[in-house]
């Protein structure tokens, strides 16, 4: 049930409007923050490292979104320095001790959540065929046929381990039938959208079942490190913000690359 609620928020989202799709990135993207604290406690120790890494995730949100919308120049991105090194002095005032550490895990927080959410946002194009957000649409499509079929087809004919030490789960015939499913499920995307020919849709189904995959185990990886099952809880049977969108986190980012190549 938290999944097809978690679903119809999605997909509302996109289909209400940019706006709104924003906001659920904006929202998605401090969620996804305050959980990762909870994977590195030993450096965000108090409520004001919690609080200043969410500041810090507002304003590098708010200044990529209004260089996005023409509200702020281009050049006004860096505005973004000023909070690196707002980052930089702050912390070096408040913990001289374990500085560096937390400077170098406040910036990563920023860059691993904050970036590919707001990237989805940049995915929210309607100026298409079909007057909708095809790849943006498209982008979350294949990303969930990926993560069930990689599941489905990993719990009945899984065998190999793919990675045992950071993820037991998760094996070679799980990630190929994701992979499958995954070009599979662009191709048909690909007689729907066109706003994208073929063989870019399929790269990007590939892209996406590849990176997908690298984001799961990553975030296995910080897991593991903290001893913790889930990200979060603010999705019974899903876990958090983290674990739903694990994927997503290295996949938008590859996909945009691949996009910005081709362009």
């Amino acid at each position: 049930m938290s999944g097809i609620v978690f679903l119809v928020i999605v997909l509302g989202s996109v289909f209400i409007g940019s706006t709104v799709f924003q906001l659920l990135m904006l929202a998605f993207s401090l969620l996804g923050l305050k959980e990762f604290t909870n994977f590195r406690p030993q450096t965000f120790t108090n409520s004001f490292d919690h609080r200043f890494l969410l500041v810090c995730g507002f304003f590098v949100f708010t200044i990529f979104n209004l260089v996005q919308t023409k509200l702020l120049d281009p050049n006004s991105i860096y505005l973004l320095i000023i909070v690196v090194l707002a980052i930089i002095l702050i912390t070096l005032l408040k913990n001289p001790a374990g500085s560096v550490t937390k400077i170098a895990e406040t910036i990563f927080g920023l860059i691993y959540i904050v970036v590919p959410f707001f990237i989805m946002t940049e995915f929210y194009q309607n100026d298409t065929p079909s007057g909708l957000p095809e790849l943006l649409i498209g982008f979350f499509v294949i990303l969930w046929f990926n993560d069930v079929f990689a599941y489905l087809v990993g719990s009945f004919l899984g065998r190999t381990k793919l990675f045992e030490k950071v993820s037991p789960k998760k094996t070679w015939e799980g990630t190929i039938g994701g992979m499958v499913l995954s070009v599979l499920s662009a191709y048909f995307i690909s007689t729907l959208f066109l706003s994208l020919n073929l063989t870019n849709w399929l790269v990007i189904g590939l892209i996406i079942s590849i990176f997908a995959t690298l984001g799961d185990l990553t975030e296995s990886m910080f897991k593991r490190q903290a001893n913790i099952k889930d990200s979060g809880n603010i999705m019974p049977g899903h876990g958090g913000v983290l674990d739903r969108f694990d994927g997503l986190l290295l996949a938008a980012p590859a996909v945009y690359l691949y996009l910005t190549m081709i362009n």
